[in-house]
């Protein structure tokens, strides 16, 4: 009875009225449970204490362009490589977007995972392949940083949090090393570790190079790597023939840069048809 009374509330607080105090009683019934909700086109367990659940939930998730991003491409056939798949909210999107492609999950930390594998069926999915652990430039194990606190997307291998000093040891290997899966000739992937970007890139060096099409939304950020790392990501990048990059804004929307400006994510392109897709 509680979950039909709280799927009402969010029925009326989606289309009548988004108050703070109908936002506040929703959260205060679900407390520390959670609920199924629908976004978009697929389901998710999800609950009001942590930030990317309660941003789902209540419709306020800030990734909607590349959430668009990874339905352009996954609806045309590339194959999906998640690295730092949280929960799964993108590999959800793009397995909702085409049933046919192969989509390889990424997710290291122990709650994230099992969110991760609960949401993929919850869906009842076929292609997604969930991976417990980390990518870098190496092959072994590494201490990641885990964040106790509202974002439970923030767990870094580089970044101390000054409200947790939880670790956990992760196993960790090159995206390289994954070949044999074979990823295709059109490929899409998704980078969002948290300052291990660079490592991640180098150990993925060779399927960057080798295929043709690829599109590959990051996550840069200055306040772990500093600019001067981040600009080094973006020219290795451009070393492998990624012609086209685009910052997406605050307000969702693409823009066409030669260079790393600012924090934000960013859209890399390599190939003549994945350049013609999204810019068509």
């Amino acid at each position: 009875m509680k979950q039909y009374f709280i799927q009402f509330l969010l029925f009326s607080y989606h289309r009548f009225k988004k108050s703070t105090a109908l936002r506040n009683a929703i959260k205060k019934l679900i407390g520390q449970d959670t609920i199924i909700v629908k976004y978009q086109d697929f389901r998710l367990q999800a609950g009001t204490s942590s930030a990317i659940e309660s941003a789902i939930i209540f419709d306020h998730y800030n990734e909607v362009a590349v959430l668009k991003v990874i339905q352009q491409y996954a609806s045309q056939g590339y194959n999906f490589v998640d690295i730092g798949a949280n929960i799964g909210v993108h590999s959800l999107k793009a397995a909702s977007s085409n049933a046919a492609i192969e989509i390889f999950s990424f997710e290291p930390e122990s709650v994230n995972f099992m969110g991760l594998l609960h949401n993929i069926t919850l869906n009842g999915f076929e292609n997604i392949r969930p991976f417990k652990m980390g990518l870098g430039n190496f092959k072994g194990t590494t201490t990641m940083n885990i964040n106790d606190g509202w974002n439970k997307g923030k767990h870094s291998l580089k970044m101390q949090f000054e409200n947790s000093q939880k670790k956990l040891l992760i196993p960790v290997s090159r995206l390289d090393e994954f070949q044999e899966f074979g990823f295709g000739n059109r490929l899409l992937m998704k980078i969002d570790v948290e300052g291990f970007e660079k490592e991640v890139v180098q150990g993925a060096s060779q399927i960057l190079q080798q295929t043709p099409d690829l599109a590959l939304i990051m996550e840069l950020v200055t306040e772990i790597n500093g600019a001067e790392t981040c600009q080094e990501i973006i020219a290795s990048l451009q070393s492998y023939q990624f012609e086209r990059i685009y910052k997406i804004t605050n307000d969702n929307q693409l823009v066409p840069v030669n260079q790393f400006e600012g924090s934000a994510d960013y859209v890399c392109l390599k190939g003549a048809d994945t350049i013609q897709l999204l810019e068509a």
